[in-house]
């Protein structure tokens, strides 16, 4: 999107001014544009950040975070797939929400629980008008779904050792219509190389965090203990509630028909027949009806 196009309001500006730490031009480039499509025209954005632990993605997710809006907070960061979901239904328009992968993703498990719910989250986050940030340890990790056909800008963290950090690599769709995010991905997926095709920009960060980093670490902590906790469960049972509250969650957000619902499952490799999703979504009936709506104010220019 170009520069010219995109019209923020004066005091946000005025705000991000203000901050007490300075992100790259281009990518403040590329974040007002989110902005201005968020507030504007009734999109959501998506970003990802990945790289080894210890590289910054908390750091640069917070700092774009913070940019985004004033209202981002540490309740706007979950640990956990339940959490975010639960999270991700109570965003308002123009809302920031962080799934913070910490370290659940060297699990194998994880990565499918986590993979399930970015299927359906999608289609949620679409109609949220919201921006939304994954931080993971590689993009190469996560659904092919979300890789090829919604992320709107990858933040690849890296550095040579621990000491070695605060820089990026930045791939989008660009004015050449090259998609690098899904060039990278079919690309470099066997190998986890970011090598091909080159990055858009690369740039520095700096090691301001930009919220209490000491509750960010409890509330991390109490994250990793309940999705252990979680996996004391058998398989087959997790499964079968997060299938169910992920019907729940998309019929609540969309309702839509439930050929339809059926249809998108199928088309996600999720089999579960239509006589199923009506059996599941009639024993909570109740739970699902008179929730209230809320609606926010646009003082965004068009």
């Amino acid at each position: 999107m170009e520069e010219s196009h995109v019209k923020i309001p004066v005091e946000e500006r005025l705000r991000v001014n203000a901050l007490p730490y300075k992100l790259p031009k281009k990518l403040t480039e590329i974040l007002d544009g989110f902005k201005w499509a968020i507030h504007s025209r009734n999109q959501s954005a998506v970003m990802i950040v990945d790289g080894r632990s210890g590289m910054g993605k908390t750091t640069i997710s917070f700092q774009s975070a913070t940019y985004m809006t004033k209202s981002f907070n540490l309740d706007n960061v979950h640990f956990t797939p339940d959490s975010f979901l639960e999270g991700l239904t109570t965003m308002k328009k123009g809302d920031v929400i962080v799934f913070d992968e910490a370290m659940l993703l060297s699990s194998r498990a994880a990565l499918s629980t986590i993979n399930r719910m970015i299927v359906i989250a999608m289609s949620m986050i679409r109609s949220k008008n919201i921006f939304v940030i994954f931080n993971v340890n590689s993009i190469f990790d996560l659904d092919r779904n979300l890789a090829l056909s919604r992320a709107d800008l990858l933040l690849n963290c890296y550095g040579d050792s621990l000491t070695d950090k605060g820089r990026f690599l930045a791939f989008f769709k660009a004015g050449d219509g090259w998609d690098r995010i899904k060039m990278l991905y079919i690309q470099g997926k066997k190998f986890y190389s970011y090598s091909q095709p080159k990055a858009n920009f690369n740039s520095t960060f700096s090691g301001y965090f930009t919220l209490d980093d000491v509750e960010y670490e409890r509330r991390k902590q109490i994250g990793v203990n309940n999705f252990l906790k979680g996996n004391q469960k058998s398989v087959s049972t997790k499964y079968k509630e997060q299938r169910n509250k992920l019907l729940k969650i998309i019929k609540e957000l969309k309702d839509i028909p439930l050929r339809d619902l059926e249809a998108f499952l199928k088309d996600n490799d999720v089999d579960i027949s239509y006589s199923g999703i009506s059996r599941i979504l009639s024993k909570d009936e109740e739970e699902d009806n008179n929730k209230p709506q809320k609606e926010t104010e646009n003082s965004w220019k068009r």
